[in-house]
């Protein structure tokens, strides 16, 4: 078979780090780490797993910023992954083979794997009380080397390890629990967009809306959109602005339900004036050009992680407002002045669970499908690129420079 690898080494990756600012496709070349290699496919770890075809693997903002190098050589995220990582988790599949306390009635049924790493994919028993509580995206053994039945090597999920494989492979495996089956309804085009999407509507399950009547999007890329589609989604009914430079991500993000695309200009006193403006806050000035606001949004969800980002939703959240971290950011360089000073609640958000929606408990990725089929969670358009897998390197530079291609979320087409 063939698979994606990343296998990055310290002096190859210091090298890279350099020369990135004049050469920035280095990521790609060699150097970078990642490689295209014919491989046998992955055993089964145990006898409750399977293997699976992939249909169409889904390229992540994380992978990205792997591989990009935006997160700092001693990114604690290293302790919960091990390389090499043959990358991917957003996946559409074909159930290919099954072990032997698997059911054979999965053999060709078309699925979404939900690819977190948790306790009962481990085969941990004891689970961890995370994963006790039904909350596995937040699983306390995602370091576990070697524990439980499955003997898995440190990683959050599919795609981060290097022994499953993951959707940038021709096949990779997954426990049983990981299968959400596909009904017809769903296209393939659809149902890849079931991760990022689970990960927008978990974050925006994780605040409380009750007293929410203005809300920032900021980053209207997948993320960001999933976050305005999911608000709709759920009945929410207030003011939905949305953040982002990208003029081409606005019929997207009115499309999907924000009220306004806002278009804000550089420069730090005219955008916290506009921001103003538009929540009828006051902008509040010290030394040096430092701002932020007094009032401002009830809820600021940053799909975007940079630092400018999460300065500017912490300091355009009211008093006793919530700011959603859903951008995967290191943060170095943040104000926490408007945290501890406005009373703010800094809620994070990572993957997916097994929610409370409702009056009942629903898989993340099942509510996602439930939402789609009934045509309330509206992600038309989302999926604008495809590429087959010799052509990774087009693929990566489309998803790594969306703006100059117009891209909102590249797949790799392995059908």
């Amino acid at each position: 078979m063939r698979a994606l690898f990343y296998a990055a080494k310290p002096a190859s990756w210091a090298v890279c780090k350099c020369l990135q600012p004049f050469w920035p496709r280095c990521v790609l070349s060699p150097l970078g780490g990642l490689s295209l290699r014919h491989v046998d496919p992955p055993a089964l770890p145990a006898d409750d797993w399977v293997r699976v075809r992939t249909l169409l693997g889904g390229l992540c903002g994380t992978d990205l910023s792997i591989i990009a190098q935006k997160q700092p050589p001693n990114s604690i995220l290293q302790a919960f992954s091990s390389m090499p990582m043959m990358l991917g988790h957003e996946n559409v599949a074909v159930v290919d083979q099954v072990g032997p306390a698997v059911e054979k009635s999965w053999l060709g049924r078309r699925v979404c794997v939900e690819p977190t790493l948790g306790c009962t994919a481990r085969g941990i028993e004891p689970p961890c009380d995370r994963c006790k509580a039904r909350e596995f995206g937040a699983c306390e053994n995602f370091a576990a080397d070697g524990a439980g039945r499955s003997k898995l090597p440190p990683g959050t999920s599919i795609g981060y390890n290097s022994r499953t494989g993951g959707s940038f492979g021709e096949c990779f495996v997954a426990h049983v629990s990981q299968l959400v089956p596909l009904s017809d309804s769903l296209s393939d085009e659809q149902a890849v967009l079931t991760d990022p999407l689970a990960c927008s509507l978990h974050a925006v399950l994780r605040t409380d809306l009750s007293a929410a009547a203005r809300v920032l999007v900021y980053g209207a890329g997948v993320l960001g959109l999933g976050i305005i589609a999911s608000l709709r989604a759920i009945g929410y009914a207030g003011r939905i602005d949305a953040l982002d430079r990208a003029g081409y991500l606005r019929p997207l993000a009115l499309s999907a339900g924000a009220d306004d695309m806002l278009d804000l200009p550089a420069e730090p006193p005219a955008r916290f004036a506009r921001v103003a403006q538009r929540t009828g806050a006051t902008v509040q000035r010290a030394r040096l050009g430092n701002l932020m606001l007094s009032g401002g949004y009830d809820i600021a969800f940053d799909c975007v992680g940079s630092v400018q980002s999460i300065n500017e939703c912490l300091k355009w959240t009211r008093a006793r407002g919530q700011v959603a971290l859903v951008g995967t950011g290191h943060g170095r360089g943040v104000d926490l002045t408007p945290l501890w000073f406005r009373e703010l609640t800094v809620v994070g958000s990572y993957g997916r669970q097994v929610e409370r929606f409702g009056d009942r408990w629903i898989g993340t990725y099942e509510l996602v499908h439930e939402l789609m089929a009934a045509g309330k969670l509206n992600a038309a358009g989302m999926l604008t690129h495809t590429f087959r897998i010799e052509r990774w390197r087009q693929g990566m530079e489309t998803a790594m420079n969306k703006g100059r291609y117009k891209a909102v979320k590249v797949a790799f087409d392995f059908r």
